[in-house]
């Protein structure tokens, strides 16, 4: 599963502000395509990235440019989201680029908690497809629940 979209429900805290809403993200191997919306389904922000940069455009319609997709979630919208390793902990999986420090599985193999950096991944449910369904990201600056509703492991040509 190198190439998914998943549809979603999160909430982002970030110190006291919560951001509830949904997620829409297509994942390729070379690119990220990620919209999230408000919970009236209002457009908050559409990022994406590839191999010529990143882009950011607000709800506003101004976009911002950069060379990566993280530092500019996190200058314009004030989200450290671990961009990196998120493509991995969503399907279940460490992120190969770091140590783990610690990782609990359940009866049949799959990870329950999982730390990374400074990151600690909870897997508080899993899908009848053996996917997260449901997961809880604690970082230093942000805390991110996911709820995906809907996987797909293959992205729609662009």
């Amino acid at each position: 599963l190198s190439s998914f979209e998943l549809n979603g429900r999160i909430n982002l805290k970030v110190e006291k502000e919560a951001f509830p809403g949904r997620v829409r993200w297509q994942h390729a191997p070379a690119a990220d395509e990620l919209w999230f919306y408000s919970p009236v389904g209002t457009a908050v922000a559409h990022l994406r990235q590839d191999g010529d940069g990143a882009w950011l455009t607000t709800a506003e319609g101004r976009e911002h440019r950069a060379d990566d997709l993280r530092r500019l979630a996190f200058e314009v919208l004030g989200w450290d989201l671990p961009l990196e390793a998120l493509p991995y902990w969503v399907r279940g999986i460490p992120w190969p680029q770091a140590d783990v420090r610690d990782a609990q599985r359940d009866a049949q193999g799959r990870l329950e908690r999982l730390e990374q950096g400074d990151w600690r991944v909870t897997y508080l449910g899993w899908g009848a497809n053996g996917l997260p369904a449901k997961l809880d990201l604690l970082g230093q600056r942000l805390r991110m629940r996911l709820v995906v509703d809907r996987w797909s492991p293959h992205v729609a040509s662009r």
